[in-house]
């Protein structure tokens, strides 16, 4: 009854979430569309959607300004589906865009857009036994068991919901880390630039935990001990010495 009962759940529709990232650089793409039999959602500023296709074989088209469309099928269901799109090849002169971004507002926005999968904490076990006073069972007392709850609770950690949960979490504590501990910041303290600086940017990022509780004033003394740490070590990472007498920072073999 139980194999009966799982195995009708994707019959009539498939739940598909996934990422789109550009197949060139691989950063993630927002807004794009994503259209399977009249359904449509955007990507959200992380590149993620959720859509729900109304039949398991619906093709899902991909389309972005500036990049050739794609028809991608979805496959098997609870896969976390990534897709890479390649940018379109034009003959326009390089142009650069500048614009001001606020962690505090697209976080807010990323919230309100993936509230749900935000809020996602799924079936417990416990959820799945009825009739007893939470884990408190008395000799002789009745109750019964939800089957497909019990599943659902026992298989939580392998659903796309949860895996979506996780990886907007890890992003949203990445780009909070980014607000405090990047190119820009770190540059203007240490006076780092090129090469030397992505590897101080690779070997001293702090955790989130300790961005969360540091004030802009705690995060520059962390950077600047850090810096003297690195200049103490003579620049030195995994094998490799950046030369300050080298113009172009670039990276030569250590002795």
């Amino acid at each position: 009854m139980l194999f009966f009962l799982l195995s009708g759940i994707n019959t009539y529709a498939q739940k598909v979430i996934g990422l789109v990232i550009d197949k060139v650089t691989k950063q993630p793409i927002p807004g794009v569309s994503i259209n399977a039999e009249g359904v449509t959602v955007r990507t959200n500023q992380l590149g993620q959607f959720e859509i729900t296709a109304p039949h398991p074989s619906d093709t899902l088209k991909i389309t972005a300004i500036g990049y050739k469309t794609l028809f991608v099928a979805p496959g098997k269901p609870n896969i976390l589906l990534t897709i890479e799109l390649e940018p379109k090849i034009n003959g326009l002169s390089e142009v650069t865009v500048r614009g001001d971004k606020s962690f505090k507002k697209d976080s807010l926005a990323n919230r309100a857009d993936f509230a749900p999968q935000f809020n996602y904490k799924g079936p417990r076990v416990i959820d799945a036994f009825t009739g007893g006073n939470g884990l408190n069972f008395y000799p002789g007392e009745f109750f019964s068991v939800n089957l497909l709850v019990l599943v659902q609770a026992l298989t939580k950690k392998s659903t796309p919901e949860y895996k979506f949960n996780k990886i907007l979490i890890r992003d949203e504590h990445e780009q909070f880390v980014d607000e405090k501990f990047n190119r820009g910041n770190v540059s203007r303290i240490t006076g780092l630039k090129g090469d030397t600086l992505s590897v101080f940017l690779v070997l001293y990022r702090p955790t989130y935990e300790l961005a969360l509780k540091s004030t802009d004033y705690d995060m520059e003394v962390y950077i600047r001990e850090r810096f003297n740490k690195f200049k103490e070590n003579g620049f030195k990472s995994t094998g490799l010495i950046l030369s300050k007498s080298n113009k172009n920072d670039t990276p030569v073999k250590a002795d």
